[in-house]
């Protein structure tokens, strides 16, 4: 996937991601390089089985990883991990993206015959598989939409806005964080806890994330 340059090996992570900023793109592949198993596993772990043949998750990471080249010099240093927080953010959204638009082939039949409401909360129904530990029936998945849709009213206002946002208007993390006056590091905690709220606010209507 990504080229490693022999002569930088013993610079720090610090010093890798100061000459990356500077336009360094062999520091920079040397720096992803080191980030790189954990992240794949990341995408390994939140790729939906049923989409498992359609992309892989190297294609999904380095797409990522093309995303962080061509931002890396808007990088802000915030504190400690702060860029291992900014990968996974781009390598998420990426995840997120692309999932979408393979659900959104995939979608046809299956969804038929549903209201428009119901239709807007398609897109948080299969985050929420995303998200959670192992495949959801199939069966059961048109049984969460109106829990979905029950659920949007019982949580926090601030995590509803940003999950109808960038789920069910597709907004992207710029236009979202935009829209909302936020940072683009703040809309991704929001709708990562507003994911886990809407589950909360579920109740037992979520069973059927968590069944094989």
């Amino acid at each position: 996937m990504i080229a490693i340059g022999a002569g930088i090996r013993s610079l720090t992570n610090d010093e890798l991601l100061q000459k990356a900023q500077a336009g360094d793109e062999l520091s920079l592949q040397k720096l992803l390089a080191r980030w790189q198993r954990r992240l794949l596993t990341r995408v390994e772990r939140r790729l939906p089985a049923r989409l498992a043949g359609a992309v892989s998750p190297e294609d999904i990471l380095q797409d990522a990883f093309v995303d962080v080249f061509r931002g890396i010099a808007r990088f802000q240093d915030n504190g400690e991990s702060a860029f291992y927080r900014w990968l996974v953010t781009i390598v998420d959204n990426r995840l997120i993206d692309t999932i979408r638009a393979l659900q959104a082939a995939k979608r046809g039949g299956e969804w038929a015959r549903l209201t428009e409401t119901e239709s807007q909360a398609i897109p948080l129904v299969e985050m929420l598989e995303v998200n959670s530990r192992t495949p959801s029936r199939s069966i059961a998945r048109r049984e969460a939409v109106g829990a979905v849709i029950q659920a949007l009213d019982e949580i926090a206002p601030d995590y509803r806005e940003a999950l109808q946002l960038r789920f069910v208007e597709g907004l992207n993390v710029s236009e979202t964080a935009q829209r909302l006056g936020r940072t683009e590091w703040a809309v991704h905690k929001l709708c990562r806890r507003g994911l886990d709220q809407l589950r909360v606010a579920m109740g037992d209507a979520g069973n059927f994330l968590s069944e094989s």
